[in-house]
């Protein structure tokens, strides 16, 4: 085995920290000089093999090579002095990486809901809100296709110089790591009729955003048509891994429309909630 270099010693940590770690914590555990450890920090960088990510002082996010080959690839943009160190770490990462089962759609809806009813009505300044999985509904006909977000929140706003009371109907398209395309945007844009806020969110399962070869036009054409869009690093951590890349703007989606929505997507439960509000 090689003898571990500071490349290697940072990576490792990353990936013991399950991919992700704070830049304080990881300093520690280093015994670095602030100058050495930003330096590395840089280089590895700019090696493509982690990635910033958000919080307090700043997360450490390791790119998993899709391969073995890609990691020895990744490796070979490091010093030839830690080429070997480094690629051992890279290449237990993507082993491991290999090893876990594909995160679908369908496992995203649960934890997204989640995070969305315990941060989104603090967020947007919601008074009340109710919160759904509205994807399985098998058959039952909502209007056609793309008809039927993925989650939708529906809250009550109040403002404090206007007099009335705002609802608004915020749908979310999910799309997993494997499905980070425009076609995301597309459908969220069908779901601006039934809504006053369309979002799609992408999760990346730790992969940099900017390294998504349509990232650039996603952004691009959400915000050309109002749709909003979330890339997610970690669907479980709405504080740290959650990124609102572009803002939807409301619609002026027929009230009419809004309603039947409402009665056709929506479960009794929430219904009942909801008219509670007026």
């Amino acid at each position: 085995m090689a003898r571990p270099t500071n490349a290697s010693r940072f990576l490792g940590y990353v990936r013991e920290a399950g991919g992700k770690i704070g830049n304080g914590a990881l300093l520690k555990l280093l015994g670095l000089s602030e100058d050495k450890y930003w330096a590395l920090h840089q280089d590895l960088i700019d090696a493509g093999l982690i990635a910033r990510g958000r919080g307090q002082g700043g997360t450490v996010l390791l790119v998993v090579p899709e391969s073995i080959e890609e990691a020895k690839q990744s490796a070979a943009a490091l010093p030839k002095a830690e080429l070997e160190a480094v690629s051992e770490v890279l290449v237990e990462a993507s082993e491991e990486a290999a090893l876990q089962p594909e995160i679908k759609e369908l496992d995203l809806y649960k934890p997204a809901l989640a995070e969305l009813s315990k941060n989104w009505a603090k967020r947007k300044q919601l008074l009340h809100a109710v919160y759904e999985i509205t994807a399985l509904q098998g058959r039952r006909d909502t209007g056609g296709s793309w008809s039927r977000p993925d989650l939708v929140a529906v809250g009550l706003r109040k403002f404090e110089y206007l007099p009335d009371r705002v609802l608004e109907i915020y749908s979310f398209e999910i799309k997993a790591e494997n499905d980070l395309s425009i076609k995301g945007v597309l459908e969220a844009l069908a779901h601006r009729e039934a809504s006053t806020r369309a979002y799609v969110i992408y999760h990346t399962g730790g992969k940099p955003w900017d390294d998504v070869p349509e990232a650039q036009r996603i952004e691009q054409l959400a915000a050309r048509h109002g749709v909003g869009v979330i890339v997610a690093s970690d669907i479980n951590d709405f504080k740290d891994c959650w990124d609102e890349r572009v803002t939807a703007t409301r619609s002026g989606s027929d009230p009419e429309v809004l309603d039947r929505f409402i009665k056709v997507t929506l479960s009794e439960d929430a219904k009942s909630q909801i008219r509670k509000w007026f």
